[in-house]
């Protein structure tokens, strides 16, 4: 399972699948394809291609089964603190080592290289839950959130900054805000 769509190189949507995680917490799988994967093997990683695997935009990181593994045609020895992974001519494709929590735990280096999404504050507020935008500021500056950049986060002295409060005051909907506050601009 994958939270990253950009690494399968098939894929189609399914219907939502709840999948239940070790903490008891639940996120669902939308779709599924071929992903691509880089075992670590030394210097130099080995690609291989996993079929049928679920698209969970909600995990945190990719988990592949070991059952997943041998379906694609791979053997797998866990001895002396690694996981070896062979091919069917029994070459070594892939060495991962078991880290201080007896994990096996690939970690790759292009994944801190990740640009970081570009978002503005009112969209953020909406999708957080209508928290203040002072708390989603923290979240981000104190690294809380990761991989999101603030844009155009000019609310801090802008009269419009209490418009979720006033909307919900008012009851009225953000298209109706919009529409006055684009009366009062033409004035």
């Amino acid at each position: 399972m994958s939270p990253h769509c950009q690494c399968f190189s098939t894929y189609h949507p399914i219907a939502p699948h709840a999948i239940l995680a070790a903490d008891k917490g639940i996120f669902y799988a939308i779709g599924m394809g071929n992903l691509q994967v880089e075992v670590p093997n030394g210097n130099k990683p080995t690609p291989i291609t996993l079929t049928d695997t679920l698209h969970a935009p909600d995990m945190g990181l990719t988990v592949i089964s070991v059952s997943h593994i041998a379906k694609a045609g791979y053997s797998i020895c866990f001895k002396d603190k690694g996981c070896k992974i062979k091919n069917q001519n029994s070459d070594i494709i892939g060495n991962i080592p078991v880290n201080e929590c007896r994990l096996y735990k690939v970690k790759h280096a292009y994944l801190a290289t990740t640009i970081p999404k570009k978002v503005d504050i009112l969209t953020l507020h909406r999708c957080l839950g209508h928290i203040s935008m002072d708390a989603i500021r923290a979240l981000i500056h104190t690294h809380a959130v990761q991989g999101l950049q603030l844009i155009d986060d000019m609310l801090r002295t802008s009269p419009m900054r209490n418009r979720c409060m006033l909307m919900q005051q008012d009851q009225r909907t953000e298209f109706e805000f919009e529409q006055m506050a684009a009366r009062s601009d033409d004035r």
